[in-house]
């Protein structure tokens, strides 16, 4: 006679579920978990996957549902809070995802992804001092040195794994970069003498790092490598001062006549020229020199990215985005900040290739100094008068350039070109397809192409 001991060991377990989900057997995965919930409906493990199988087939109801009860009933899982926050941050529901979040956060202090995504949702409701607040947490937890934020030896933070790849891998562009970087900080005494090991690190591992042919192309950084400069590699060292200002925009500034000019001109594109008040522009140009924030190296055009939700998040972009929604109502109106970067290119390169962005509007700032810039015609911007359709989304307008080529070959209009200037921004719909001119920049790691670029509201797409 076999015991009930030896039944229940041949039963499935929620980890064997998981498993198949992981490999790509959706079928095989929700097979297994509805069996385990058929013997024993309070299995967490099971309703958390037979909700991930849901939410990928778009039933975001049923998936909701079920990571719910996967939370209700392992209360102590910051991580089942964290699924369920980012599934109704998906769904729109933001007051729900904070709910979610800070339950989680409640749970477990240290997660990096609780506090990044909460930051999202408060964002997304408009309420961007929180939201800084939240994102400076999670960054000083991910990105901590023994120069700022938490140490990473301390065991505060709870990451999840895709985001160890971070420290894992680099590019000579990248290493080129942080090596400037530091260069220019120590010059200035922004950091203290005895940070120039660091520095002999990083050249060490620079010289010996290969890829010459192709210097923006990541690879894999060995363990020697890695302990070398993994104390500085992609963290923040140094943050600049911060001081409010204001105002940020330039008082000068005709709004009605930008907003006329908007909305008249076709396609919707209008530039201005000195939009940041003198002190805003020198704070923010000062912010983008020191910070050490580039943390994302693009592998088309060798050039580093820097996001809100990874400290670039000084007073003066706060309040940018506060002041442009008031001033230029106009054309932002009801929309909420939703994306906000910069992007910072070397001295020569292809630049951004043709995309459109996932947004209402695009407000795109220079902020390099003109005296970097010798071909200010060649540097700027070129926006198509196409739009990407409503039908398409973003991995068809953003990640592959080959259909927006097509399409501007197709449509053959004469695109609006901007040359480069400091201060000046264009404003456009961020459906239209636009790409950046060449880089050709004067030598020095002050004078790299700094552009910022503001997102506000959502891309109007075909469900």
């Amino acid at each position: 006679m076999t015991g009930s001991s030896d039944v229940s060991e041949r039963r499935p377990h929620a980890s064997a579920a998981f498993a198949a989900y992981q490999a790509g057997r959706a079928g095989e995965a929700e097979a297994i978990g509805r069996a385990i919930l058929a013997h024993d409906p309070h299995d967490a493990g099971a309703h958390y996957v037979c909700g991930l199988v849901a939410a990928d087939r778009g039933a975001l109801d049923r998936a909701r549902q079920a990571f719910e009860t996967a939370a209700d009933l392992a209360p102590d899982k910051a991580s089942l809070r964290v699924t369920l926050g980012n599934l109704a941050l998906r769904q729109g529901d933001d007051r729900a995802a904070e709910r979610a979040f800070r339950t989680a956060l409640a749970q477990a202090p240290g997660s990096v992804a609780a506090h990044t995504n909460l930051g999202a949702a408060l964002k997304r409701q408009g309420r961007l001092e929180e939201a800084v607040e939240c994102y400076r947490a999670a960054l000083a937890l991910y990105r901590g040195s023994a120069w700022w934020g938490t140490d990473p030896t301390s065991a505060a933070a709870v990451l999840d794994p895709a985001q160890q790849t971070t420290f894992e891998s680099a590019s000579r562009v990248k290493l080129k970069h942080d090596l400037a970087q530091l260069d220019y900080l120590l010059e200035r005494g922004r950091l203290p003498p005895a940070f120039a090991e660091a520095r002999e690190s990083l050249c060490r591992v620079l010289n010996d790092f290969g890829n010459e042919e192709r210097p923006q192309v990541p690879r894999r950084l060995t363990e020697a490598e890695r302990r070398l400069i993994g104390p500085v590699y992609n963290r923040v060292i140094h943050r600049p001062p911060e001081e409010d200002i204001a105002p940020v925009l330039n008082p000068r500034l005709d709004a009605g006549a930008i907003e006329r000019r908007y909305h008249e001109t076709a396609p919707s594109v209008v530039v201005v020229d000195d939009l940041l008040s003198a002190p805003a522009l020198t704070a923010l140009q000062r912010f983008c020199l020191e910070a050490t924030i580039w943390f994302d190296c693009k592998e088309h055009g060798g050039y580093l990215g820097a996001y809100l939700h990874e400290g670039f998040d000084h007073p003066v972009l706060i309040a940018l985005a506060r002041e442009m929604g008031e001033r230029l109502g106009g054309i932002i109106g009801g929309h909420r900040l939703a994306q906000m970067w910069a992007f910072s290119y070397g001295q020569a390169g292809s630049g951004t290739r043709k995309h459109a962005d996932k947004a209402a509007i695009n407000i795109n700032l220079w902020i390099t100094p003109d005296s970097a810039c010798p071909d200010p015609e060649a540097a700027g911007l070129v926006v198509h008068d196409v739009a990407a359709p409503p039908d398409w989304h973003f991995s068809d307008y953003n990640l592959d350039p080959a259909p927006l080529e097509r399409l501007v070959a197709r449509e053959g209009r004469a695109p609006v070109r901007v040359p480069y200037r400091c201060n000046r921004a264009v404003i456009f719909d961020s459906s239209l397809i636009h790409e950046s001119g060449g880089v050709c920049f004067r030598s020095g790691y002050a004078n790299r192409r700094i552009n910022v670029t503001l997102l506000f509201g959502e891309r109007a797409e075909d469900a």
